[in-house]
């Protein structure tokens, strides 16, 4: 049975009371999966629409795999089996806002991207919010996460900088920072004189915010402060950018890409998750 029908309103209703932990987040992050069942993953992910067109044997085919390694891996995923997987993630698959669905087939669908579309806007927003932050969990490495919650609690100070957007971004880290007791100064480009005239000192914990990982400023600010060998970590979107390269470590925010305009605004949202997660972990020892 093919999923790409509309579905009833009363199978509609039975998957909302049941959205506390969607399917698509379970083919992300769940954990324990063997080499096949990562590949059927990731084949599921790249290509929603295949499981929707095809059967477990079907589907199968397409990944090298068995059709008794997709049952088993439907299973884990928490569902009943084969065609139950199908019938959920086409459920979730429908719950995208249409005016995301319409832009996957035509990116210049102006009922998305007209400004002023506040009827729209009130159905995407949500969506990219909630991309974002996915995403963004999905990028985050565990360990480099600890190391850098430590160091945050071994600075004695905090300084972030960034340019434009970023700054305002920096400004907003630092105030609840500030709110700990813990000194943090957001730093609008990089200010040379500071830099090169400061003392090292490891006990200064700093953060440099490009996108890109390319503005020039963002790299100057980092060569100095490692050539001083302080701790330094990047938040960009490029993981082997120029920014990167001068830094300790990576912190990946994500960008929406296929629609320009709005790219800031996912990007935003991805910068101050990390940042509060960061933040989360500084009240624990702090009260």
């Amino acid at each position: 049975m093919m999923w790409r029908q509309v579905l009833s309103d009363d199978n509609r209703e039975e998957w909302n009371d049941n959205m506390n932990y969607r399917l698509l987040q379970k083919l992300k992050y769940t954990p324990h999966l063997t080499a096949q069942e990562k590949h059927i993953v990731d084949y599921i992910l790249n290509k929603p629409e295949a499981v929707f067109d095809s059967t477990a044997h079907e589907l199968a085919k397409l990944t090298y795999t068995s059709a008794s390694t997709i049952v088993r891996l439907c299973k884990k995923l928490g569902t009943k089996g084969y065609p139950d997987f199908q019938l959920k993630l086409a459920l979730e698959y429908q719950q995208r806002p249409a005016t995301l669905q319409t832009t996957q087939d035509h990116p210049h669908n102006p009922s998305f991207t007209e400004p002023g579309n506040v009827l729209a806007a009130i159905d995407t927003v949500p969506y990219l919010y909630q991309q974002a932050l996915d995403d963004t969990r999905r990028m985050l490495s565990a360990p480099v996460m600890l190391r850098i919650a430590d160091w945050v609690k071994q600075s004695g100070r905090i300084d972030v900088y960034g340019s434009d957007m970023n700054y305002y971004l920096a400004q907003q880290a630092c105030a609840k920072w500030n709110e700990l007791g813990i000194s943090a100064i957001a730093h609008n480009n990089a200010n040379m004189h500071y830099l090169n005239t400061m003392n090292p000192n490891r006990l200064t914990l700093s953060f440099v915010i490009s996108q890109t990982g390319e503005n020039p400023s963002m790299i100057e600010a980092a060569k100095v402060l490692s050539n001083k060998e302080m701790k330094v970590i990047a938040v960009t979107g490029k993981n082997h950018s120029t920014l990167s390269r001068h830094c300790d470590e990576t912190l990946l925010a994500y960008g929406y890409n296929e629609q320009l305009r709005l790219s800031k605004m996912s990007s935003m949202v991805s910068v101050l998750y990390i940042f509060d997660m960061l933040y989360m972990g500084s009240i624990q020892d702090t009260y």
